[in-house]
């Protein structure tokens, strides 16, 4: 098996996992604060890496390049994601922004990285579960669970419009599935090495969502108080996804990479069924099954 199918696996859990804890948190705090300050807290655990491994930046730095295009998309894609989290129930935002997975697909095919028959068959049971599992609405909450949606007064939006949360989750989508592109050009295109790939794509989202805040809302860079360590740890575990991700391409086809990577919904959905109480459809939980299923075609390629 090519080891670029269990990073690309554990890189959609790990997202999977902070995607949950980051759409929690931004129930609590303003999406941007909480996307802000998790960049922060993973550019800092970046650094200590950079240092302690002293990883050489590759060929005059263009992964770098890549990186900094890389962070835009997935910045704009962060406050999108985590403000639809907030707004929207979690297991159908989570899989419509996994829908990005056909855009390293679509790429991949224009580039001639075809996958294998086998691969192929994969991809598609995994894409077509996460479709399946985004149109189909959950039911009522099998238990109450006041916490989901406390609404702070100072939490700005309209919490509960269908239309605006798709749109939402899908440009998250669009600019997750760019990530992964160009995480991918600058890891395997020019050679860069990986921790410096996302090293720029932190800087790059992290200046972008400065000037979204300093534009908008400053009040949005106000420290989180308390809820700076759970805060923090999302940060760190979406930086460690990044890593994954950036190292799986490396070995892994575009593709097949892209769409493991892009099954984060199904640690977000599990964790929302077991922490809020969200229950599943029965088209839902066809869908988990299928992109499972698809996970277990990739692995066997």
């Amino acid at each position: 098996m090519n080891i670029g199918v269990p990073l690309g696996l554990s890189s959609g859990l790990c997202w999977g996992a902070a995607d949950f804890f980051g759409g929690m948190q931004s129930r609590r705090l303003p999406a941007l604060t909480v996307a802000f300050w998790s960049q922060v807290a993973g550019a800092v655990g970046l650094l200590l890496a950079l240092a302690v491994l002293r990883a050489p930046p590759g060929p005059i730095g263009a992964g770098i390049g890549w990186g900094l295009v890389g962070g835009v998309a997935s910045g704009c894609a962060l406050v999108l994601f985590y403000r639809g989290l907030a707004e929207g129930t979690m297991s159908v935002v989570a899989p419509v922004s996994a829908c990005g997975a056909i855009v390293p697909v679509a790429a991949a095919l224009l580039t001639g990285d075809q996958p294998s028959a086998v691969a192929g068959l994969g991809v598609l049971a995994a894409i077509t579960g996460v479709v399946l599992v985004s149109r189909t609405r959950p039911t009522t909450p099998a238990r109450p669970a006041p916490a989901r949606r406390p609404a702070p007064p100072r939490q700005p939006g309209r919490p509960g419009r269908p239309g605006r949360v798709l749109v939402m989750a899908l440009g998250s989508a669009l600019g997750f599935g760019l990530f992964y592109v160009f995480v991918d050009a600058g890891t395997t295109g020019s050679r860069g090495a990986p921790l410096w790939v996302i090293a720029g794509a932190r800087a790059s989202s992290l200046m972008m969502l400065s000037t979204i805040a300093l534009v908008g809302r400053r009040s949005a860079l106000r420290w989180p108080g308390r809820r700076i360590g759970p805060v923090a740890l999302v940060g760190i575990g979406d930086t460690g996804a990044n890593l994954l991700f950036a190292y799986a391409a490396i070995t892994g086809n575009l593709a097949v990479v892209g769409v493991l990577g892009s099954l984060y919904p199904v640690a977000t959905v599990v964790l929302a069924r077991w922490l809020l109480g969200e229950r599943l459809s029965g088209g839902q939980n066809a869908g988990v099954v299928l992109a499972l299923t698809g996970v277990g075609l990739l692995a066997a390629a």
